[in-house]
């Protein structure tokens, strides 16, 4: 007794004496409980402690007592906390002007904001798993569906940062969103853009669209409930009703429309009808955020905004590093790494880090509210397309690496075969060239991933070209009218049904309409190598230029005080971006010498090496930059005033 006695003493001790944070012991000394846990308001309001103090007419009543509020709504804290973990979420105010009120803002995301973002990874991951990128509508579908996700994230996002609080409403609204974030999951993998007769995925693509304007229909009216209640916290500044009515507004013409077009897609108005949903996607936040830029009150300055669009980016860069090291898995089945392949592994890691030094090491986050820094803003999505695709590409390139080099080694083992030099020595060779094939198939069984396709029949092939054979040795029995086509016929049929397999282990698939019209194994790997190889050589280069371009564009934007060092980064960046994009002109070019050069390039191991070095070589130059500008400022004085004399 006196043992526990003395024990309670010691840990009271020790505890914070503010009774709403005393941690209060059990007699049997087994376990503590929290005297007085958070009580979570119905409603949070975004305006900050001195508005209501020092004006009178805020949440607070005549009568309510400090930490109270009327109808059970909360009284702002300077130090919230974040759930009922605890978790505390550090807040500054933002002045108000004239007649606009002084509200609450976050230095930092709160861990509901972080888990929201759990969502959107997830419905990217689980897309990407299920829509490879082998035509140009594949292309399109994926690109259409990030950009969905993307600006619903972005609608999530502008609220958040701003008026975002914890409470019963709030905590409701993130749930549905949540659902919102789920739902998209659920059409995602019968999203597809084509309206092709011959494709049986159509009918299944309209309804996913269907219900996709559905759940864009919700996701709008969820944030206009959000902003009417901001309304309701601010409806003593008059100066706040036409902005916020106008967000409100915005979204709600949004979620009509989005309404509207449930009915509107038809196998002869699907088109059409996509365009409206980007076109209003895209308008609603441009609207917005100008919206933003008028008014200080709704300002992103002092936010976090930048470090939310830091986070996505990092997600962003984080699906190439999942599907990198998915590719590595898949390459690595037979646990044999050439130097190629090592390179191209190497390659991916050095291209997705340079991303990350090509961002950060440039992003400012002391300040962002005016409209040059929303352009900024709106610049992250042309830019996350570019990096979403181009590790995508990356990713997909390193599996075409190894693929290649199995068609090479396939291609070596047959041209090496010695041919039958008499009749007698035909099923010697034929039996040969079976041992091969089995054994270039039971590659594709050993290691870490087992056969996803059986390997094909050859035994129809091998007796039509024994009997080939058997014929160029007895022109007087002769049954094969051409026996040299039909032994060549037969080779380039069993080189081609082992070249197949392998593309089908590794899962690249030509388009699925060309698929189906190939008669044979050759017309099969002319839509893999024109089509999905091409598909992806194209779009990967294309967007590697992008994003240096992209890049170097919201440097210009988001950067202050830009000295002569930081336009020649910029100019530095878009030059080198533009060399990237050039070289996708040999995949689409009819030129017989650019079509000879692209061959013996693409089928080479230099591709990724390529983006590699010119990424590292930015990489060199802008730090070199940056350091000559660290150089200049530190000589000549504070960077501001070098900026006035010497900016361009």
């Amino acid at each position: 007794m006196a043992l526990t006695t003395n024990l309670r003493q010691a840990v009271r001790k020790y505890l914070p004496k503010h009774p709403k944070e005393i941690l209060v012991a059990d007699d049997d000394v087994t376990h503590f409980s929290i005297a007085h846990p958070k009580t979570l308001p119905w409603f949070s309001s975004p305006v900050a402690d001195g508005e209501h103090a020092g004006h009178g007419h805020g949440a607070h009543g005549p009568h309510a007592a400090p930490g109270e509020t009327q109808l059970g709504l909360e009284s702002p804290e300077s130090n919230s906390l974040d759930g009922k973990e605890g978790t505390r979420v550090h807040t500054h105010h933002l002045r108000a002007a004239d007649g606009e009120p002084e509200l609450k803002r976050a230095h930092e995301s709160s861990v509901i904001q972080l888990f929201y973002d759990l969502f959107f990874v997830a419905n990217l991951t689980t897309f990407t798993s299920v829509h490879e990128i082998n035509d140009p509508a594949t292309l399109k579908s994926y690109v259409g569906f990030f950009g969905i996700l993307w600006f619903t994230w972005l609608q999530v996002a502008l609220f958040d940062i701003r008026f975002g609080g914890d409470s019963v409403f709030e905590r409701l609204c993130k749930g549905l969103q949540f659902g919102v974030m789920t739902g998209f999951a659920v059409v995602g993998p019968a999203y597809q853009i084509g309206w092709d007769d011959n494709n049986t995925k159509a009918a299944q693509a309209l309804v996913s669209f269907q219900t996709l304007s559905i759940i864009l229909m919700v996701s709008r009216l969820i944030i206009c409930a959000q902003y009417a209640v901001v309304i309701f916290w601010l409806r003593k500044y008059k100066k706040t009703w036409a902005p916020l009515g106008l967000h409100v507004l915005v979204l709600f013409v949004a979620a009509m429309i989005f309404f509207g077009l449930y009915f509107s897609f038809g196998e002869e108005s699907g088109d059409s009808s996509l365009i409206a949903w980007y076109v209003i996607i895209g308008l609603e936040a441009c609207v917005i955020l100008l919206i933003s830029a008028k008014y200080k009150f709704l300002s992103f300055r002092r936010t976090c905004i930048v470090e939310r669009l830091g986070l996505l980016t990092l997600i962003i860069l984080g699906e190439g590093v999942i599907g990198l090291c998915g590719s590595i898995q898949r390459v690595g089945s037979d646990q044999q790494f050439g130097p190629d392949i090592i390179g191209m592994i190497i390659c991916g890691v050095v291209i997705i880090y340079a991303q990350w030094m090509l961002y950060f090491d440039q992003t400012e986050s002391e300040r962002v509210g005016t409209l040059r820094q929303l352009i900024w803003t709106i610049l992250h999505f042309p830019y996350h397309v570019s990096i979403l695709l181009l590790v995508e590409g990356v990713s997909q390139l390193a599996v075409w690496r190894k693929l290649i080099d199995y068609w090479i080694i396939l291609y070596n083992q047959l041209n090496t075969l010695d041919m039958p030099t008499s009749a007698d020595t035909v099923d010697e060779v034929v039996q040969n060239l079976t041992e091969v094939m089995n054994e270039y198939f039971n590659i594709f069984s050993e290691g870490l991933a087992q056969l996803k396709y059986t390997p094909p029949d050859l035994s129809q092939n091998y007796t039509i070209l024994a009997n080939a054979f058997k014929d160029s040795f007895d022109a007087a029995n002769r049954t094969t009218v051409n026996y040299t086509f039909t032994i060549l016929d037969q080779i380039s049929d069993i080189y081609g049904a082992g070249a197949v397999f392998a593309a089908e282990s590794f899962g690249v698939e030509p388009p699925e309409n060309l698929a189906e019209e190939a008669n044979t194994s050759e017309e099969y790997l002319a839509a893999l190598i024109q089509n999905t190889f091409s598909t992806v050589f194209i779009y990967m280069f294309v967007c590697a230029g992008l994003s240096l371009i992209f890049t170097s564009i919201m440097f210009f934007f988001g950067k202050r005080n830009k000295v002569r060092g930081d336009f020649l980064n910029i100019f530095f960046r878009v030059l080198m971006g533009l060399g990237l994009t050039l070289v996708a002109n040999m995949a689409m070019s009819s030129d017989p010498n650019f079509q000879n050069a692209y061959q013996v390039y693409a089928f080479g191991p230099w591709i990724l090496p390529t983006v590699t070095l010119v990424f590292a070589v930015v990489v060199v130059v802008d730090n070199m930059l940056i350091n000559y500008v660290r150089h200049l400022v530190t000589s000549t004085g504070q960077r501001g005033n070098y900026a006035h004399a010497n900016s361009v």
